[in-house]
């Protein structure tokens, strides 16, 4: 099943939705990309159990490693295995770091495609959200970690996760923490399929097979603590490569820095308003979700509705839930 052999899945309509969680169920913890954290693992567990889950921890939750989490064939072998076993209703990852775009040329993507389910995580899994999609025409969840499950220190982190485990009708306009808002950076109106994610990681793939195609897409992207240079390296190849042009709007992240606040540099400011301006398409700022402090679940695959009022206000509405 040599991945490159795989063309770009055609658009066929909505994308496959695994079911919503019902008490009791069993969630995978896998570690796609960097190790455990020192010896936090058993209290991450037992969040999830609190919660009322049963957990199955792959290989590679336990795996030790200098920065991924055991070897490519490992963090792959429970990638797919998890995905073919149906007692597991739902894949979260354990943490980010690096390692997943590794896995890309190991995957079986048509028993993955044969199994959709709940597949949660951010940050460096964006190179797996971007496949799964493209590829298998799946909806994942762009949210919270295990990891950062466990150090989260809002309830709206918590009640995103938990809430966003069980819905199954439409979450209409995204739910903000108190304070937040969303405001324009180019006005416009636009429906179409979330997709993206990470833009080191979206900028990586850029030009390799796995790279994100999102035609017609409403474009999520988020960073945390990057320098300005690497933040306008970065988006300046995802519109070299054509993405910004062939989405239909884009919505940015908050930008924060290393300990999830909001940063405020003008600078990055002026980066992401310039190539909102260069893409053309209506571009909103401000939603909490990647490495933010609040980080909410954002269904990736799922059609969507920005709205980018001219008075600076706006919204984004997602019309289906990530679960059926």
């Amino acid at each position: 099943m040599p991945a490159l052999s795989w063309h770009y899945a055609a658009f066929t309509g909505r994308r496959q939705r695994g079911p919503a969680l019902q008490p009791g169920d069993t969630i995978g913890v896998i570690a796609p990309a960097s190790h455990a954290l020192n010896d936090e693992l058993p209290a991450e567990v037992a969040l999830l159990e609190a919660m009322g889950y049963h957990v199955k921890l792959g290989a590679s939750a336990t795996a030790e490693g200098t920065y991924l989490a055991g070897t490519d064939a490992v963090r792959a072998k429970d990638m797919n295995d998890f995905f073919a076993d149906d007692s597991v209703k739902a894949i979260l990852c354990l943490r980010g770091g690096y390692g997943s775009a590794r896995l890309l040329g190991l995957l079986d993507y048509d028993t993955i495609a044969k199994h959709p389910k709940l597949f949660i995580g951010y940050s460096d899994i964006t190179a797996l959200h971007t496949v799964l999609g493209e590829r298998c025409q799946l909806v994942t969840v762009h949210g919270p970690m295990l990891t950062s499950l466990t150090h989260a220190t809002t309830a709206y982190t918590l009640y995103q996760f938990e809430e966003g485990l069980v819905r199954t009708s439409p979450p209409g306009n995204v739910s903000l923490p108190a304070g937040d808002t969303l405001t324009t950076l180019v006005p416009g109106t636009a429906e179409g399929r979330l997709a993206g994610g990470n833009i080191t990681i979206l900028a990586s793939l850029a030009g390799t097979p796995y790279e994100l195609k999102g035609d017609g897409a409403i474009l999520f992207l988020e960073d945390t603590d990057e320098s300005p240079y690497k933040l306008d390296r970065d988006l300046l190849q995802l519109y070299q490569n054509g993405l910004l042009s062939r989405v239909k709007a884009i919505v940015f992240g908050n930008f924060p820095d290393s300990d999830g606040d909001r940063n405020d540099d003008p600078e990055l400011a002026a980066i992401i308003a310039h190539y909102a301006k260069l893409s053309g398409k209506p571009a909103i700022k401000g939603l909490p979700a990647g490495h933010t402090r609040d980080n909410m679940f954002l269904p990736l695959g799922i059609p969507a509705r920005v709205t980018a009022n001219a008075d600076g206000t706006a919204q984004l509405e997602i019309l289906e839930s990530a679960a059926r």
